[in-house]
């Protein structure tokens, strides 16, 4: 395409490319010529008019692909700190959980001593097991607890 100077539709198409640019955000010169139906010199030329005349502030890409706005515009999201001072690990007592699975160990411990005792009394068996399985689930409860309280410090 042809582009004469004095013509209207040239103040229309600087118009419009300056819309493209300006509020589009476009900066591929391909895409910005197959929304204004010239050719790459001829939007070249284009911008480089309109920047001249200082409607848009901008600059080309070294290979001249590209035309990049030279206005920044401030984020309105609120910057957020990259050290928070008033964030702190805390210690926690653990000594309820450690005490919950020590008393899970030593039933473990009874119920099986009773399991051996069947000799003396035939229910010495059945109430060992059962203080076996019990003391397995409050041995479990201490763990679950303590891992709880003390998470990991360094995570991945």
């Amino acid at each position: 395409m042809i582009i004469d100077h004095k013509s209207p539709d040239y103040h229309d198409l600087k118009l419009k490319l300056q819309e493209i640019v300006s509020i589009g955000k476009i900066s591929s010169i391909e895409m910005i010529c197959e929304y204004t139906g010239t050719d790459e010199d001829s939007t070249r030329e284009l911008l480089e008019d309109l920047v001249g005349d200082g409607i848009i502030n901008g600059s080309f890409s070294d290979d001249g692909t590209r035309f990049f706005l030279s206005e920044v515009k401030v984020s309105d999201a609120p910057v957020l700190m990259k050290h928070h001072e008033d964030l702190e690990i805390r210690n926690v007592n653990t000594k309820a959980a450690k005490i919950v699975s020590l008393i899970g160990v030593t039933m473990v411990a009874v119920g099986w001593i009773f399991q051996g005792l069947t000799s003396i009394h035939q229910g010495m068996e059945n109430a060992g097991v059962a203080l076996f399985m019990i003391g397995l689930l409050v041995m479990t409860a201490g763990c679950i607890q303590f891992s709880r309280y003390n998470p990991p410090e360094k995570l991945r």
